[in-house]
């Protein structure tokens, strides 16, 4: 089987891992596949970084169909079974050639298309979009919300899969280290959709000592610095912005928050897990398959007092030297079931289906 993979190519969120990711397993099972972009970018020097096959295809910007033809012929030429997109943009390129190419065409939806755009461009993006997802051959996904949200948009039940994020936990291990200050890290890009703004005010009102770290960027890093500020706790709390590279945060920090109000499964988990450090979590989308009572803490999203409890119990955790114990429960459980080599396979299940299905 012959799978390409097609991505704007800007991404430097969690799709951009779980592509790189998807690829190394199909790589270790045995099953050919080739990353296309339409941009020099994170993705493809990530791609490369991993000894991935990478290929380009310049837009000159976004709306830019001159690529049409030589993206058809690129796909035809080159007979390929599966064309696999990530992304609005590859989704609506594709959209546009599904007539013309040979090959079965797959999306996987990475997040929430509904609370994804914004503004009358989103508006759109978002009419682009799921005009593409209802013209795909096949539909991944991540986060189980969205099963009923396809169903509204009467998309067939029998065309959609439901995947999940995995890590590569090769040259990784657990680090089971007390910080000398009970360490909080949150590894998220600095949008509304992540809620940093529960997890400060709530900081702001517990009474034992704690540093947090926040690694990530975006448009709401100013308002964000400012909070800090008005909620007495800046100097507890730091900002060091995107990273290629978040092991050594991982390392450094006792447990690992994330208080979205909506994701699928995000890779933070798997990271956090791969480090051995519990998590605190919101209870959206797929996070209760993997954080519970054993692996950390679940809280219902913009439940400021719930999540209040959850690190009080962590600080007492730390404080009696037994958070070691939930990270290695949610190593153990991430280990043995979200693996690369787990996440190909599942994805080459629907790859089969979808050829299968004339």
């Amino acid at each position: 089987m012959r799978v390409l993979h097609i991505n704007a190519g800007n991404e430097d969120g969690g799709a951009r891992t779980y592509i790189v990711n998807l690829m190394k397993g199909q790589k270790i099972i045995g099953e050919e596949s080739t990353l296309l972009t339409f941009q020099e970018g994170p993705v493809s020097k990530m791609a490369r970084e991993n000894g991935l096959r990478v290929a380009v295809m310049e837009q000159k910007q976004r709306f830019d169909l001159s690529i049409l033809k030589p993206l058809t012929k690129y796909i035809n030429n080159n007979n390929f079974d599966i064309v696999h997109t990530h992304g609005p943009r590859a989704n609506y390129i594709v959209s546009l050639i599904r007539k013309n190419i040979n090959a079965k065409w797959v999306i996987t939806v990475h997040s929430d298309p509904r609370i994804d755009f914004s503004g009358i461009k989103g508006k759109v993006m978002l009419k682009l979009n799921l005009h593409a997802l209802k013209r795909a051959d096949s539909l991944f996904y991540m986060n189980p919300d969205l099963k009923e949200y396809f169903e509204s948009l009467k998309i067939d039940s029998t065309k959609t899969f439901e995947v999940f994020n995995a890590i590569d936990f090769s040259g990784i291990n657990p680090q089971f280290n007390r910080q000398p200050t009970f360490s909080l890290l949150v590894v998220a890009r600095l949008v509304e959709v992540k809620n940093h703004r529960l997890l400060l005010e709530a900081l702001s009102k517990v009474r034992f000592n704690y540093r947090l770290t926040l690694v990530g960027d975006g448009p709401l890093m100013d308002d964000l610095r400012n909070l800090v500020k008005d909620l007495g706790i800046k100097d507890k709390v730091e900002f060091v912005g995107f990273r290629e590279n978040t092991g050594d945060y991982y390392q450094e920090s006792d447990v690992s928050v994330l208080t979205s109000k909506s994701e699928s499964l995000p890779t933070v988990y798997l990271e956090s897990a791969a480090y051995g450090k519990p998590v605190i979590a919101t209870n959206v989308g797929a996070t209760d398959k993997v954080i519970n009572d054993d692996t950390g803490w679940l809280v219902e999203s913009d439940n400021e007092q719930e999540l209040i409890a959850a690190l009080n119990d962590a600080h007492e955790y730390w404080k009696d030297g037994s958070l070691d114990q939930k990270g290695l429960a949610l190593y153990q459980e991430v280990r043995d079931n979200y693996s690369i080599e787990q996440l190909a396979r599942k994805v080459n299940e629907g790859y089969t289906a979808t050829l299968n299905n004339n």
